[in-house]
């Protein structure tokens, strides 16, 4: 079975992405959405300069289409991501405009039906995650990894997100059989700003 990718969100700096790059992270996740985390595209540039070897995804929120394709561009980013209501058109209009691949997000209040994600046909990856503001329970997390691991099975390629921290990424990677984990304040000691410490426990538990 191919190992389980690691994707790092809400990266703020560049010392932040070369550490997640140096310990092996797949992707690094900068959000240019609403957030405690987000960053302009000049910072996202610089983050993406910074690191090599590993693929930088933009997070996108029901944003214009104009803005997300420019956002991109001038960034550089790898991969969008976007983790709104986006339909299915608007999707493939960002792809076919960047040419860049797409990753859809879903919370845990609007997990897709099959015939659902099937209709995103421009789309190269889904993300689960739990609801924005949402109190956790392990009932929600339940729901996000049999989600995960009900379409994984059915062949898409999905990242599985949300309540992820060192303590419970190997159950999630175990019970998923995701393509890809992703974490953002599981790694944290503040608001975009990694653990060190924390972040290295997490590849450990990962790639264990």
């Amino acid at each position: 079975m191919t190992q389980t990718r690691i994707k790092i969100c809400g990266i703020t700096s560049a010392n932040d992405a070369k550490l997640a790059a140096s310990l092996g992270a797949d992707y690094i996740g900068v959000i240019f959405a609403e957030s405690p985390r987000r960053v302009d595209v000049v910072r996202a540039k610089e983050i993406r300069d910074a690191v090599t070897g590993v693929s930088v995804v933009g997070v996108f929120r029901n944003q214009p289409l104009e803005e997300v394709v420019n956002a991109t561009r001038a960034s550089g980013i790898d991969l969008v991501q976007l983790h709104g209501e986006e339909s299915p058109d608007f999707c493939s209009e960002v792809q076919k405009r960047t040419g860049k691949p797409i990753i859809k997000g879903f919370a845990v209040s609007e997990m897709p039906e099959e015939h659902e994600l099937a209709a995103y046909t421009t789309i190269s990856y889904f993300l689960f995650d739990l609801q924005r503001g949402a109190r956790t329970t392990r009932d929600d997390i339940e729901r996000v990894w049999s989600a995960v691991s009900r379409s994984r099975s059915k062949g898409f390629r999905v990242f599985v997100a949300g309540a992820l921290e060192p303590a419970n990424v190997r159950e999630a990677i175990k019970r998923t059989h995701a393509f890809a984990v992703d974490v953002c304040r599981g790694v944290e000691q503040a608001p975009g700003v990694k653990d060190p410490d924390v972040l290295q426990q997490f590849f450990v538990e990962a790639r264990s």
